[in-house]
């Protein structure tokens, strides 16, 4: 495979796939949740704003793994329980940026 990506001038990045099936791609969201994610379908749950962005899992995985390829802090060896903190913490903000209170004890349970 890497062979045929060369001659057909492309190249082959690896990029870590934690949690790309249940995060919603939608960059002003990016609830990540097992909830979002009903077999084959995806539907974002995010409980403090409606987003309700919906597709198909693997779609949703791709497009989540495309946007991996960039991202400086989950790189192809960060261990899964470290990606599902720095996504927790990147939709922390996004929260705080929206003016949405943020407590422990609501964030320990999603």
């Amino acid at each position: 495979m890497t062979v045929h990506a060369n001659v057909g001038g492309s190249g082959i990045k690896t990029v870590n796939a934690a949690y790309t099936s249940q995060t919603c791609p939608d960059p002003t969201c990016g609830y990540v949740h097992s909830d979002n994610r009903h077999g084959d379908m995806f539907h974002c749950r995010n409980p403090y704003w409606e987003c309700n962005w919906q597709g198909d899992v693997d779609h949703v995985a791709a497009m989540n793994l495309f946007n991996r390829i960039e991202d400086r802090e989950i790189n192809r060896f960060t261990p899964y329980r470290e990606v599902k903190k720095i996504l927790d913490e990147r939709f922390l903000r996004r929260l705080e940026s929206r003016g949405i209170p943020t407590d422990d004890a609501a964030t320990a349970q999603r």
